[in-house]
């Protein structure tokens, strides 16, 4: 009886590990299908414009050039900018919307790389 219960109690602690990290992470990363979709585009422009209020980066946003998408709401974006000098570098950015209303967008950043 004792070896059945411990074998009941070890089969649901099992089951708990292999399936709670997924739920508790968020879901998984989908690729977004149409980058140049002006939302897409919108969450790349307030990625760059929240850096460089934080930075002395002065990037200007070029255009979001892929990406992810976790839960409708966190994104991983790659996005195209000029830096200062006029040179187009590639920005590895990880950002969560907050709002979205018609042509505004309000998002926070979670990592934003390389340093500029």
């Amino acid at each position: 009886m004792k070896t059945s219960l411990l074998l009941l109690l070890a089969g649901a602690a099992a089951l708990y590990v292999v399936a709670t990290p997924a739920a508790a992470v968020g879901g998984e990363w989908q690729s977004i299908p149409n980058v140049d979709d002006p939302h897409v585009q919108g969450l790349g422009k307030c990625a760059v414009d929240e850096q460089n209020k934080v930075s002395n980066c002065d990037l200007r946003f070029v255009k979001v050039v892929s990406g992810k998408v976790q839960d409708g709401t966190t994104y991983q974006l790659d996005v195209d900018v000029l830096n200062i000098e006029g040179s187009h570098r590639i920005f590895k950015v990880e950002v969560v919307e907050l709002n979205s209303s018609g042509s505004s967008t309000t998002c926070k950043i979670v990592s934003f790389g390389p340093g500029c």
